[in-house]
């Protein structure tokens, strides 16, 4: 009878030691549990983000956007009333193309790509000519003197830059990167585009200046444009 009540005194006695240890490994059970679900929050958060802006790769953006600029240059060149409104198009998917291209697309590819250094510098300088190009186009207008000459050799060098773009940078990226990164890149050029000036601006040629430049002139250009248009109807 004193053995058993020995037994249920050490019993009672490591009672409240176990009491004791199974909160804390219950409190260390939530906070893993909680650390998880935000993990899984904030990985859900950018997969919705993609999701919501298509899910498409950046190869597949940019390739199809090459298509459409084609088009746009012989669209801008046709005679008639709808030359102004295919010239403003025109301008708008170059300027918002390229300022994603050179603030999201050329970094990632430089920092991943073997020689992706001096293939980023490569388009940077195919971009830098043909921007050149394009702000005298833009300055010269849909129907001033020497337009269809000058609409050509812009037409040259962006054809000359999208081709090796898509032989060299976009398929070396589809080559290196995943599927998932390639979606999230092409998230970033989509709403990079969405907020970028639409006119082109000779300073603003690489990562940093295009990225300075979306929040300052994006609105003030699509306020100038949205004036045009209400002024021209």
């Amino acid at each position: 009878m004193g053995a058993l009540s020995k037994g249920a005194a050490l019993t009672a006695a490591a009672k409240p030691l176990l009491a004791g240890k199974t909160p804390a490994k219950a409190a260390k059970a939530a906070k893993a549990a909680k650390a998880a679900k935000a993990g899984t929050a904030r990985t859900a958060r950018p997969l919705r983000a993609v999701r919501a802006l298509g899910g498409e790769s950046v190869v597949d953006v940019l390739t199809r956007q090459h298509r459409q600029i084609r088009l746009g240059f012989l669209r801008a060149a046709l005679p008639g009333p709808g030359r102004r409104r295919n010239f403003d198009r025109l301008m708008r998917l170059l300027a918002v193309h390229e300022a994603a291209e050179e603030a999201h697309v050329h970094p990632v590819a430089r920092k991943t790509l073997r020689h992706g250094r001096d293939l980023a510098a490569r388009r940077r300088r195919e971009e830098k000519e043909a921007k050149r190009l394009l702000v005298r186009l833009w300055r010269t207008g849909p129907h001033g003197p020497g337009y269809l000459r000058r609409l050509n050799e812009v037409r040259r060098a962006v054809g000359r830059h999208a081709a090796r773009e898509e032989r060299e940078e976009l398929a070396a990226l589809r080559r290196v990167l995943g599927p998932a990164r390639l979606r999230m890149l092409g998230a970033e050029v989509k709403l990079a585009q969405a907020y970028a000036p639409t006119r082109p601006h000779r300073w603003a040629n690489n990562e940093i200046t295009n990225k300075l430049a979306a929040p300052v002139l994006g609105p003030l250009d699509r306020a100038l444009d949205a004036a045009r248009r209400r002024t021209s109807r």
